[in-house]
């Protein structure tokens, strides 16, 4: 028998801002996701500036569309984003496969103490929610995976190519520097399967000559 919820009378601020973000992405990166600036010596860990004006519009965006090609530049916060998106929605919905795909696993996988790598990113966002340990639910990382057990949800790193995401059915794929994956063009069109049956795709990258290119020049098929 399932519990009643709890009257908002009775809940606390953090769990009521808890609910609003499981409700809202803007909100959970606004009042739960922090960085590392690794520039920043004196104080690295940074809250997410959600209040961006282009983060906001990149966000609702992502809500509104299932497939994204975005030509980024540095410090645009562009990658933290959508791996903040891409953990928000495998940590709120069940039986969620979020993809993050980089040319290198070592570069899909990072590290989440040092906030590098897309994994590593995400994990590093998990560690630092404020409230998290009560708040989350439970989670477990397996070299290239962060998992939700009790939701049945799971953010998979991998690398540059077809076959993982071919032999896979994904809720969200998150392909980052997409303009330097040599296999870009296998990857996209083996992730067209996901897009149709209602799942996101988002496609980052600085500019480089090739198929990223042509697919944010010409706009997604």
């Amino acid at each position: 028998m399932s519990k009643a919820p709890i009257p908002p009378h009775l809940l606390t601020l953090r769990e009521l801002q808890w609910e609003q973000a499981r409700r809202d992405p803007l909100a959970f990166l606004s009042m739960f996701a922090y960085t590392l600036d690794q520039h920043d010596s004196v104080q690295p860990v940074k809250a997410f500036p959600a209040e961006r004006p282009h983060l906001q519009h990149l966000t609702r965006l992502w809500q509104d569309n299932p497939c994204l090609v975005i030509c980024k530049s540095r410090q645009m916060l562009c990658t933290w984003l959508f791996v903040g998106l891409a953990l928000w929605d495998a940590m709120f919905h069940r039986g969620r496969l979020i993809i993050l795909q980089s040319k290198r696993q070592d570069d899909a996988i990072g590290n989440r103490v040092a906030g590098d790598g897309l994994l590593g990113r995400a994990g590093f966002i998990l560690d630092h929610i404020p409230g998290g340990r009560v708040l989350c639910p439970p989670s477990r990382s397996v070299f290239d995976k962060i998992e939700f057990p009790t939701l049945n949800s799971t953010i998979w790193a991998i690398p540059q190519g077809e076959d993982i995401i071919r032999q896979r059915t994904a809720s969200g794929i998150l392909a980052d520097e997409a303009g330097f994956q040599d296999e870009f063009e296998g990857a996209y069109t083996a992730a067209r399967p996901c897009i149709r049956g209602g799942g996101w795709y988002v496609a980052l990258s600085t500019a480089n000559p090739g198929f990223f290119q042509k697919l944010y020049a010409d706009g997604v098929e």
